[in-house]
């Protein structure tokens, strides 16, 4: 035990030599060394993932808007039609 260690403190073995030291040191170090790279590649795997999402919202969005357009284009068909008087009064019932 060194000077600075606590009593309570934990102990992790050197695979080097079979000596002690405080646990924090060794998962420290090892913790900013694969750190990094790990938070790098979730990065760039959320990125992809986000672009993917936004072109199949992009396509179901725009085939919503093609099928409003139509709907819309034949509300509009019906609208001159009754402007006309060209609708029965059971066919706008329906």
């Amino acid at each position: 035990m060194s000077e600075t260690q606590s009593i309570t403190e934990p102990k992790a073995e050197n695979s080097v030599n079979g000596s002690a030291g405080p646990a924090q040191a060794a998962d420290a170090s090892a913790g900013a060394a694969v750190k990094p790279p790990f938070v790098e590649t979730l990065r760039e795997l959320g990125t992809s993932w986000a672009g993917v999402a936004i072109g199949y919202g992009r396509i179901a969005l725009e085939g919503a808007a093609r099928a409003l357009e139509r709907s819309a284009g034949k509300l509009g068909e019906l609208q001159e039609k009754l402007k006309k008087g060209e609708v029965a009064a059971a066919e706008g019932a329906r």
